[in-house]
């Protein structure tokens, strides 16, 4: 696989390190809820930002990162330490749970399965300016071969592992 595809985040053997553009969505969500602008977030709120950023972390999980994170021991993180957690989460394999979650939010219901256009819809909703030649190596690294094959669960679960 390809160290600098950027579509893999975490999930390549090189520890994955935040673009600009995720450090200024980072920057958003947090400051989205850093209401009273005091530099920091609760541990409730950096769990519902997680989510915002599209991330859905387990319980223990986000205890392990925000405890090895958060140095002065209170229950805040500031910007610099979410940065951090979101990183770490970043780099930590797909549970099945997510896996299937990614899958059902991208499959076409009819057909359980992903198509070329299933991912243009998904990348025009989150902003993601990409051509076909683009989604269709995307597809081509989970198995397909031509622009009219579409992408199973089982394809998809190894892509997002690996």
């Amino acid at each position: 696989m390809d160290e600098n595809d950027g579509g893999k985040k975490g999930r390549q053997s090189k520890a994955y390190e935040l673009d600009p553009r995720e450090r200024a969505e980072i920057k958003e969500a947090f400051d989205l809820f850093d209401i009273e602008r005091t530099g920091s977030i609760s541990a409730k709120d950096t769990v519902v930002a997680f989510r915002a950023l599209g991330t859905e972390p387990a319980k223990e999980d986000t205890r392990q990162i925000f405890s090895a994170i958060d140095k002065d021991g209170g229950d805040n993180l500031n910007l610099g330490e979410l940065m951090k957690v979101m990183e770490m989460k970043l780099n930590q394999p797909m549970s099945q749970a997510e896996i299937t979650r990614a899958f059902s939010m991208l499959q076409d219901e009819k057909t359980s399965k992903i198509s070329l256009a299933d991912l243009r819809k998904v990348a025009k909703e989150v902003g993601e300016d990409l051509d076909d030649e683009e989604l269709l190596q995307m597809m081509k690294g989970a198995g397909a071969t031509s622009i009219g094959d579409s992408i199973d669960f089982q394809q998809f679960a190894s892509i997002v592992s690996e």
